[in-house]
């Protein structure tokens, strides 16, 4: 490299510290992921291109089949029935009397609610869904106030000894 090139070199790297504005303007910077994605989206593969194929998809979810999304309709439906016929039920509830997996309930109790066709009261564990929001909430205080808490430990009662309650106050 010739001593003027290093000599402007330098001094366009003093002009960025010190702030006056640089001889040179630097290049612009690329993301080098985007410009390797873009590089292999833009040139198929010269095999792909002879046989007149479509470029390869990028990985990630499979394509769902139109068979798959009724399935999925079919589900939505009978866990909305189900729900709507109860006075609010849990998720498990559910997914027990739908007979799917508790997952796949979830799923389906969250997209109904997301599209206001079910209501969810409470939450957590006593989370209830119902056809409307007042029956909801409802299963929900049930559900809250018929929960069993933890019980409290009984004192052994000594071996010999009956418990006898105190003696009343004598009264004048």
């Amino acid at each position: 490299m010739p001593d003027e090139a290093i000599l402007a070199l330098v001094k366009n790297q003093l002009g960025a510290v010190t702030g006056e504005t640089p001889l040179v303007p630097p290049a612009p910077r690329r993301n080098r992921a985007r410009a390797r994605a873009g590089a292999a989206q833009s040139k198929p593969s010269s095999v792909a291109a002879k046989r007149g194929a479509a470029p390869k998809r990028r990985p990630g979810r499979p394509r769902k089949s139109p068979a798959a999304s009724a399935e999925r309709q079919e589900t939505l439906e009978a866990v909305e029935r189900i729900v709507k016929a109860s006075s609010g039920l849990s998720a498990s509830e559910v997914a027990k009397q739908a007979g799917i997996p508790q997952t796949r309930a979830a799923a389906a109790l969250k997209e109904l609610k997301l599209e206001k066709r079910i209501f969810q009261g409470g939450d957590r564990r006593f989370a209830r869904y119902a056809g409307d929001a007042k029956t909801a909430e409802q299963a929900s205080a049930n559900a809250r106030k018929n929960a069993a808490g933890p019980t409290p430990a009984k004192k052994p009662n000594v071996k010999g000894r009956k418990r006898v309650a105190p003696a009343a106050a004598p009264t004048k």
